[in-house]
């Protein structure tokens, strides 16, 4: 073995993060990141974070020593490099985002000049292994097979696909991020389309071609390799879909269970020779299509990064792959690396398991309703992972921490036909399509032919159907131990038999009906673990006794990340758990999400990976015999539960506020009735229960109005309406979709000024964290809004009356903890339009403004402590921005309202409101400039308001493009613009041919009720978002956003600290 020593003359090292959550982007890189630093600093080495994402713990104190929450730029990166005497970077722990900036300070000559290197994998190994040309040649002199690809540009490729063969082509471009620039072409004529449309908007760019191996076995290999050349596979990970789709899309079991022992190795072999050709340092993974009946493999590609798979792989391997790929990125070989899960083996050691995990994709369909077939571009939001002793226990343990309306019914209603199209194209119930073929008999070689998963897998969830089949409806079998060896969860027993969820848990927990606990270890239980990593499963004794000595805590986790319910729930999560280490408590977490911090394995004292449902809830509370169960950062998942939890084991166990007052809170009428008690204001509501009393309430209320479900999170099931025909129709579809549960109509508040306000409360007295104030008026939901905080932006007298609102819903509920307030204010009025007695999305943004740790008071509170912190007054500013997938789903519509779309969010701060502003548009757009074009089409409610907005664009010498309808109303206000036409007009330009061509840089569209100019809107929007090309649907944002980015904002980077210093006053609150 070669010695290689550690790097001497490391003493401040800059990670990059990968930004705000975004489709193939999400959660797992704030684990790798913060499990890289903490690494990192174990080593003595200063340690400095860039990232734009203030949901994510590696943005916190406790996990870097500098951090910098600013847009990830070349140009900021340059002044952080230059302010913190940084001499390295790592770039692999910020997913594509950390790639692209290593790649661009290498090419910009950065690097050289401010004498920085980039530990870890080098710049030119990301480029042979991203750059699918290079990757290729490379393949072809190492004797590597890969399908057959092709390099076209403008110029070359009729020349080119007129020598290709008849086949099917994956189409994609170099440096993607989840698929996002792939699709599947069937034949060359439709390939000569796609190349004809894509190089006519883009004639300086290139495009890379694939022959298609769709069919094929998919099969990934994570690998760490040193600078030795010592080189592991972590594991290897089996997907159920074949190729053609991607493989963040796809379930995903590890250990592999259908290959051959030499198929493994044959393909285990070949990912160490790739890996050391491309000379990896550090973790990464490798992806195989693998044709079994002809004995043959490709080599599809690598990721020289930590990944999404990483995490999976290391959740499921135990193995602490971005820790160790920090190690090795400071000089450590592989034989030097202590595996802390053990404390006595070494990172060298491959890891053995003695169980298998099942990966789930968590799709957002339950809110788009768009085209819901997946292919080889990523829409999955999150994962779950399920772990068991066997496939049917590990698959039926995912399934329940899905938490979809499928997973919990598994059968689905659809006709013969309709099931084999969901058999057999590609899309997210197809699983689901799987179990409903098998409840009606169809045979599984059939069902494995029309799905492509293999036989084995089918036969195996066949098993589980089978036993499903022996329930009888009002009797819990007295064999249930049967069922639970096999995974079946106690809501889906509930199902099948009529009997409720929380009775067959209570029959279970008095019969002694409990599972063991066995340990992740990475060495399948050969050496002792120091870390108790457990899952539950019907066999042996338990792995790991819980400590009966001090007092402990479950904290429960927010379960898969999805739209409404993301990182910013596991910030609280993790954050809690440290305050409660902090006080000596032994901390209890419970998830079911491989991407996050707080399923990592030293985050807690004990980590239980279970699902998040009242069964493995309850069997973790009855093992433990916890002195408590915090819900309040678990997202709705725990308010759902709370009820049956406190039933189960006493009010008492909830730490924080009650589930009676939190049933008073979510239940609509009684919520309404305690406001009215109070004498606070809300807008007119009805409760309904059928779609004729929908009509006559919705008259009396009048409109417009807002139609909502109870316990929902994300405003799901939630609409604007302006029409009676239309409330009768979203009334029905939401009975229908969510029997049993009551629909409320409210008179939506035109104009009106949305604030989200966050607070601390003991039960007795409560103190505001802050308020965050909408950019866009009233009726966007609290999750996509753009938020500003920052001083003055409260009136005084709105301040005084907020303040004396939470008081009185502090002490009639009982408040305590962390809770969430929504309200909308006009003409001086405060309008409640909602209570979360629970941790929100924003407030890890407001922890981050103020410099507080708010998780921490409110956690106090929970364990009984009063209150001892005074409300803190920004006198810097700060804006939270929404990032929205659109791209990835183009029959979306991009504009906002009360049901959320974003997936993530980005953080601008500033001295100044403008410069706070300046920077989150970097994040939203991606660049800092709105050109100097705009297309400017709204609607008649609107046009007033955009005229501030034209005269200044027009001042500073914009040329402005409108539609007949907009400019003939901006030429009456002495504004000139230029006619585009509407898209079925046979004048020319056409408003989507202006966009398309690049005629306009930025564009400011509003919806329309007609509807000639919805189809209108929505063909704009999309256009917009496919080029690229900033797009704004809401005027308020579209003016802040001008005087932004037009009068020359003066900006600086600064670590976050440095705005705190600037917050020198404390807001009395009149207690």
């Amino acid at each position: 073995m070669i010695e290689v020593p550690k790097i001497p003359d490391v003493k401040c090292v800059l990670v990059i993060g990968s930004g705000p959550v975004v489709i193939g982007q999400a959660a797992e890189f704030d684990y790798a990141g913060s499990q890289a630093c903490l690494s990192l600093r174990e080593e003595g080495v200063r340690v400095v974070l860039i990232n734009s994402n203030p949901a994510t713990i590696q943005t916190d104190h406790a996990v870097a020593d500098r951090v910098y929450l600013e847009p990830i730029t070349v140009e900021n990166i340059v002044k952080i490099i230059k302010a913190e005497n940084v001499d390295s970077i790592i770039a692999t722990m910020g997913g594509q985002t950390g790639l692209n900036m290593a790649v661009e300070l290498d090419r910009r000559g950065i690097l050289r000049e401010l004498n920085v290197r980039i530990l870890g994998t080098g710049v030119e190994s990301i480029r042979l292994a991203e750059n699918r040309t290079l990757f290729h040649r490379l393949m072809e002199q190492i004797g590597e097979p890969i399908p057959e690809s092709y390099e076209l540009s403008a110029e070359n490729y009729m020349d080119t696909l007129q020598g290709m063969e008849e086949s099917a082509y994956i189409v994609r471009t170099s440096f993607t991020l989840g698929g996002s620039g792939g699709t599947i072409v069937p034949n060359l004529q439709k390939l000569r389309e796609i190349c004809d449309e894509y190089f006519r908007l883009n004639p300086e760019e290139t495009i890379e071609v694939e022959r298609s191996i769709a069919g094929l076995k998919e099969l990934e290999y994570e690998v760490i390799r040193d600078s030795a050349g010592n080189c592991i596979t972590v594991c290897n990970m089996e997907n159920l879909d074949p190729m053609g789709v991607h493989t963040g899309e796809s379930i995903v079991v590890t250990p592999s269970q259908t290959l051959s022992d030499e198929e493994y190795h044959m393909l285990r072999d070949a990912a160490i020779h790739v890996i050391s050709a491309l000379d990896i340092k550090g973790a990464c993974n490798i992806q195989f299509a693998l044709d079994s009946r002809e004995h043959r493999y490709y080599v599809v590609e690598v990721n020289p990064r930590t990944s999404r798979s990483s995490a999976l792989a290391s959740k499921a391997s135990g193995y602490p792959i971005a820790r160790v790929s920090a190690k090795i990125a400071l000089g450590y070989l592989l034989p030097e690396i202590r595996n802390p899960i053990t404390g006595n083996t070494y990172a060298a050691y491959e890891p053995s398991l003695d169980y298998i995990t099942v990966k789930i994709p968590r799709w957002p369909f339950d809110k788009f309703h768009v085209d819901r077939t997946i292919g080889v571009q990523m829409k999955s939001i999150g994962e779950v992972m399920g772990i068991g002793r066997t496939f049917e226990e590990a698959l039926m343990k995912a399934v329940a921490s899905l938490e979809t309306e499928d997973s919990r019914r598994l059968r689905l209603d659809a006709s013969d036909s309709e099931l084999r199209r969901l058999l057999t194209v590609p899309n997210d119930r197809r699983l689901f399509a799987v179990f409903e073929a098998l409840f009606r008999g169809w045979r599984p070689e059939d069902i494995a032919e029309m799905c492509g998963y293999p036989d084995y897998f089918v036969h195996k969830m066949k098993n589980i159907v089978d036993k499903l089949k022996e329930l009888e409806w009002g009797k819990i079998p007295d064999n249930l131990y049967e069922f639970k060896r096999m995974g079946i969860p106690d809501y889906l027993i509930a199902r099948f038999t009529g009997i409720s969820e929380a009775d067959v848990v209570r029959w279970r927990l008095e019969r002694g009906i409990l599972p063991a606990y066995k340990s992740i270890d990475t060495c399948s239980g050969e050496f002792q673990a120091d870390t108790p990593y457990l899952y539950s499963t019907y066999e042996s004794e338990s792995e790991f006794l819980p400590e009966k000595s001090g007092k402990s805590i479950i904290v429960m986790g927010s379960g898969p990340n999805r739209i409404s319910q993301g990182l910013e729930f596991d910030y609280g999560s993790v954050k809690a758990v440290m305050a409660l280490r902090a006080l000596g408590i032994r901390t209890i977490m419970v998830n079911s999400n491989p991407e996050t911090v707080s399923t990592d394995f030293d985050v807690s004292d004990a980590l239980y990976f279970e699902p998040l449902t009242l069964e493995h809830v309850s069997n973790i509370v009855a093992r433990e015999r916890a002195d408590g169960i915090i819900i309040q950062f678990s997202g709705q998942t725990g308010q759902n539960m709370a009820g049956d939890l406190g039933k189960l084991f006493g009010e008492g166990m909830i730490l924080g506020t009650k589930p009676s007052s939190i049933n008073r809170i979510e239940d609509r009428g009684l919520f309404a009735n305690a406001l009215n008690r109070l004498g606070l204001l809300q807008p007119e509501f009805a409760i309904v229960s059928n779609d004729e009393e929908a009509i006559r309430k919705t008259e009396k209320v009048g409109l417009p109005v807002i139609v909502r479900s109870s316990f929902i999170i994300g405003g799901r099931a939630m609409d604007i309406l302006y029409d009676i025909q239309a409330v009768r129709e979203r009334v029905a579809e939401i009975f229908k979709d969510r029997p049993g549960y009551p629909v409320v109509v409210s008179r939506y508040i035109e104009s009106a000024t949305e604030m989200d306000v966050d607070f601390v409360s003991d039960g007795m007295r409560s103190v505001i964290a802050g308020i965050s104030v909408h950019i866009e008026e009233a009726g966007t939901h609290s999750g996509d809004a753009t938020m500003v905080l920052g001083p003055g932006m409260v009136p005084q007298d709105i301040y005084s009356k907020i303040v004396g609102i939470v008081d009185r819903l502090t002490l009639e509920f009982g408040l305590c903890g962390l809770s969430n307030l929504q309200v909308a204010v006009k003409s001086g009025d405060v309008y409640i339009i909602e209570l979360n007695a629970r941790s929100s999305r924003s407030l890890p943004f407001v922890a981050k403004a103020t410099g507080v740790d708010w998780v921490r008071e409110g956690v106090l509170c929970m364990l009984g402590g009063r209150l001892s912190v005074e409300h803190v007054e920004p006198r810097a500013y700060f804006v939270k921005v929404p990032v929205f997938p659109f791209k990835r789903f183009r029959d979306l519509d991009t504009v906002l309202g009360p049901e959320m779309k974003s997936t993530g969010e980005g953080f601008g701060a500033g001295m100044t409101l403008n410069e706070a502003i300046y920077k989150a548009s970097q994040v939203m757009f991606g660049k800092s400039s709105l050109g100097n074009s705009v297309l400017i089409t709204v609607s008649d409610r609107d046009k007033p308001d955009v005229l501030r907005v034209a005269r200044k664009l027009r001042e500073k010498g914009f040329k402005i493009y409108s539609t007949p309808g907009t400019k003939e109303f901006l030429s009456r206000h002495g504004i000139e613009a230029d006619v585009v036409y509407r898209i079925d007009d046979v004048r020319r330009p056409r408003v989507d041919e202006a966009i398309a061509l690049g005629l306009v840089s930025f564009v400011i569209n509003t919806p329309t009720d007609m509807s000639g100019s919805i189809r209108d809107g929505f063909e704009i929007r999309r256009v917009s978002i496919m080029k690229g090309t900033p797009l704004v649907t809401n005027v308020r944002l579209a003016e802040a956003l001008v005087d932004s980015l037009l009068y020359n904002t003066p900006t600086d980077a600064r670590e976050i600290s440095e705005y705190w210093v600037c917050q020198l006053e404390t807001r009395q609150q009149g207690k």
